[in-house]
């Protein structure tokens, strides 16, 4: 006599389990799977040791911007300790109206992400258009010492990345150092500031 499970057994069997158990099955796969991707994002994701602001009317163009990092890579230091230096160029398209490929949507974006920058410091070197330094050194976000406004067409660096069109007409700057209340956060906003500034002098070629 055969006492094993009929493959109809092992079927209802499975049915059964199903019918009372796929939500639960169903919501610890999704939850494995955003374990998984949040696990796989923070493995992969780059510590930046420098990020460079662009704000200007007009996206800086992609083969520009890489040549840039590059040149800040090679130029800057490690100061997150990590072995390696890693730059990156925040491009802030916000264009005024009138101005070519003006988008309100785009605008509102490019000022969100701009505003969120600023209030973390997160970039302390700036390449910045005249029009765009105007409006934001009313805000305290830029010296209004334009001495300091260098034109990025006359400094060493330029010539030496092949004259990049994308900053033809626009000038590099640092932004004003945000006061800082946690003591330890405030020593390494202004070693951020300090380095950056030393890349904004190589870069000018002082």
């Amino acid at each position: 006599m055969k006492t094993g499970k009929t493959k109809e057994d092992r079927k209802k069997k499975w049915d059964n389990f199903w019918y009372y158990y796929k939500y639960h099955v169903l919501i610890g796969a999704f939850a494995l799977f955003c374990i998984i991707t949040f696990a796989k994002d923070m493995l992969e994701k780059v510590s930046y040791d420098y990020e460079i602001g662009f704000l200007g009317n007009y996206s800086m163009v992609e083969e520009d911007k890489r040549k840039i990092e590059e040149w800040f890579t090679e130029n800057a230091k490690d100061l997150n300790k990590d072995g390696e230096v890693h730059v990156q160029i925040n491009d802030y398209f916000i264009p005024s109206e009138g101005d070519k490929g003006y988008d309100p949507q785009m605008v509102m974006a490019g000022q969100t992400k701009f505003t969120v920058d600023v209030q973390s410091a997160t970039s302390m070197v700036y390449f910045v258009s005249e029009k765009s330094y105007e409006k934001f050194k009313e805000m305290e976000v830029f010296p209004e010492d334009e001495s300091q406004l260098i034109e990025v067409k006359n400094c060493k660096a330029f010539k030496e990345l092949g004259s990049p069109a994308s900053l033809q007409d626009m000038y590099i700057t640092m932004r004003i150092l945000p006061e800082v209340a946690d003591n330890e956060k405030g020593e390494e906003a202004q070693k951020y500031y300090e380095e950056s500034e030393k890349l904004v002098k190589k870069f000018i070629g002082e």
